[in-house]
């Protein structure tokens, strides 16, 4: 059974796959090159985040009342000082959801770089509950530009571009997941496309996967390597 995270809107579905049938055809030196790398790799997601003291939504809530004891101040998420609230208590026991917001004029722009099936859209879910700041995409689906925090991106590899404002963007974090994991997510998201079904529900059938592995693995695993190497 794919494993589910259940605090995103959508189930974020991954292949499970063995790895005798992702090598099945691959040559030594790949073998040895996909080995280090998944050791290199270790947990399934590493993230070498950017710098929090330049972003001042990050910081941390100041000595003094505890955070589960602080009233806040409107319905608004709130900034600087304190901690990013998810939720509002109300008091018949409910709660008021909080959403992300148009970053501040000057805010930097971060890369957040990913071969496809490293779990990007799962970063672009952390980044705006952590900061409370609208994030976006190198092809602009959301229509934010550049009036975001992160720009989510599967450049260089070939899905991927680079935004019209590329220019004004100087600092990336890296989204890291193990070949053995991610090359097959990606395939899953190809089989979605072709025949038109939800993203992330799908896991693709055996059979599909290896007709695609034997005629693609080799060029992925270059692409794969854009982003390590």
């Amino acid at each position: 059974m794919a494993p589910y995270i259940t605090m995103f809107p959508l189930p974020y579905m991954t292949a499970f796959l063995s790895p005798t049938m992702i090598f099945s055809r691959l040559n030594y030196q790949a073998v040895v090159v996909l080995s280090i790398v998944g050791a290199i790799c270790g947990a399934m997601i590493a993230i070498a985040f950017f710098s929090v003291s330049s972003i001042n939504n990050l910081r941390d809530t100041s000595v003094g009342e505890p955070s589960h004891l602080q009233t806040p101040s409107s319905d608004h998420i709130h900034l600087g000082s304190n901690r990013r609230r998810l939720s509002k208590a109300l008091p018949n026991g409910g709660c008021r959801l909080t959403f992300p917001e148009k970053p501040n004029p000057g805010t930097p722009i971060t890369y957040a770089a990913s071969y496809p099936g490293c779990g990007a859209r799962m970063s672009w879910n952390l980044v705006e509950a952590l900061t409370g700041l609208h994030s976006g995409d190198d092809w602009n689906n959301n229509g934010r530009g550049s009036e975001v925090v992160t720009v989510k991106t599967h450049y260089p590899q070939s899905n991927g571009v680079l935004p019209e404002f590329d220019h004004i963007i100087n600092r990336v974090f890296i989204v890291i997941r193990n070949p053995i994991k991610s090359i097959p997510s990606f395939f899953n998201h190809i089989y979605e496309m072709r025949n038109h079904l939800p993203v992330h529900s799908t896991r693709a059938p055996v059979e599909e996967w290896v007709r695609w592995r034997n005629a693609y693995l080799d060029t992925e695993i270059e692409e794969y390597k854009k982003f390590i190497m």
